[in-house]
């Protein structure tokens, strides 16, 4: 017997004991240790599901988005009360199905059945997008030439259709300022390298009204969508993706009240301005609650190989755009440094790579055509690394489990009137998530 489980025993004849003891104890001594038991709301639940699954018909999950459960908990009449949403697949036309289940305090009663469309359920989003209290839901399913896409109301728990359309990607975001999520649906095709963006509203009366922009020629593929703010606090749809053999592109659809437009896009057939080689997606890289777009600028050297840093750009409406910040990635070792706004044209970098469980980046500031070395940051790996992080000089950064990263202010650099000291590199020192970037 494990010391844990040792310790665990003690634990509850303890506290029975003292129960007993204190005469505040009555029952039967297996209740407490009982496992709990399921909830009568959970096993109604689950007594209305085994209902379908006894027909024949087995669990189909969404594949895709952020809502993947075979059953799922939502409120959609706005009582307070959720409804549960259950996927199958059907037994004799295999064709996907959802089932609403509504509590009605007695137990869980069928409210409505979607049937599904092509192979199964790709995914699902719930939005009310017209204010009435009711929430629409978002519903991609999977063919075998294409996915098509329906937004279904379920007003008075009576599923209707009210768009359908083909898609690559969607997403929902409150694109007008309204507290209202409208859907914006990205068509695509990559034998063309061509296709839209389609933003979909749900008006008073119930109709569907449909904007669209043209996406940059040349995108051979949609990697990404991603919703976030413009520097004039706009909303804005960011469709980033692969551009011809360059690397990536992001387009910014904005609204204005009666048009969608690719604000990026101007009087070419693609957005000039984003077009880049690094794999790096945008995001807000200074936490200031507006998107940023990174495009790479190389730095001088005095060898072969090529360093760059990247300018992050945030944009208005009308398309004009500002820097934000500069940052230098090191994506072999996962980590990246803001860079004062002083060092834009200033400084080099170059690496070194010891063999010993050892690698660095040195920064350098470029005067006159020669290296001054500035900064140095380490990635250390190795039973020693510990030691090597303080040595010389070093200060630490940040561990991982396998990795303390450390730096050095070099002397070299002291005098410079842009060099920085211990507590710059810290607050500036970040790692890298491999959701940022696209290998």
């Amino acid at each position: 017997m494990s010391a844990r489980i040792v310790r665990l025993t003690a634990i509850l004849l303890s506290a029975l004991m003292l129960a007993l003891l204190s005469g505040c104890f009555a029952g039967d001594l297996d209740e407490l240790f009982s496992l709990p038991q399921p909830s009568e709301e959970y096993l109604d639940l689950q007594s209305a599901i085994d209902a379908v699954l006894d027909g024949g018909a087995a669990y189909s999950a969404p594949t895709g988005g952020n809502n993947r459960q075979s059953v799922q908990l939502n409120d959609i009449d706005g009582d307070g009360i959720a409804e549960a949403f259950a996927f199958f697949m059907t037994p004799d036309t295999r064709t996907p199905e959802i089932y609403i289940f509504t509590n009605t305090g007695s137990g869980y009663d069928t409210a409505a059945i979607i049937e599904g469309e092509g192979t199964g359920t790709e995914s699902i989003v719930y939005a009310d997008m017209n204010a009435d209290g009711w929430s629409e839901i978002i519903v991609g399913w999977t063919a075998t030439d294409l996915q098509m896409l329906n937004i279904y109301s379920l007003k008075g728990f009576q599923p209707a259709s009210v768009a359908t359309t083909d898609y690559t990607k969607y997403t929902v975001a409150d694109m007008d300022g309204d507290g209202l999520r409208e859907l914006l649906v990205v068509r695509h095709s990559s034998e063309e390298a061509s296709g839209w963006v389609d933003m979909y509203t749900i008006d008073d009366e119930g109709e569907t009204i449909t904007y669209s922009a043209e996406l940059s020629a040349g995108l051979k593929s949609i990697d990404k969508l991603t919703s976030g703010h413009l520097s004039d606090g706009n909303m804005a749809l960011f469709v980033e993706g692969q551009y011809a053999e360059t690397g990536l592109i992001t387009d910014i659809f904005a609204f204005n009240g009666d048009m969608l437009k690719n604000i990026t896009k101007k009087n070419s057939s693609e957005s000039n301005g984003t077009i880049r080689s690094n794999t790096t997606y945008c995001r807000d890289i200074n936490s200031d609650g507006v998107m940023d777009i990174p495009i790479a600028r190389t730095l001088p050297t005095t060898g072969e190989t090529i360093y760059r840093v990247l300018d992050w750009m945030s944009y208005k409406s009308d398309g004009a755009s500002k820097l934000s910040l500069t940052t230098f990635h090191n994506t072999s070792d996962g980590w990246y440094l803001v860079l004062p706004p002083e060092w834009k044209n200033d400084i080099t970098v170059r690496r070194n790579a010891s063999g010993y469980g050892e690698r660095a980046v040195i920064f350098s500031f470029w005067n006159r055509g020669q290296p001054l070395d500035i900064l140095t940051i380490y990635a250390l790996t190795g039973e020693n690394r510990e030691d090597r992080a303080y040595s010389g000089g070093r200060f630490v950064l940040r561990r991982e489990d396998e990795v303390i990263y450390s730096a050095k202010l070099l002397e070299d650099g002291a005098d410079w009137k842009y060099m920085i000291d211990e507590e710059y590199v810290r607050g500036n020192f970040s790692l890298i998530y491999s959701d940022w970037v696209n290998n």
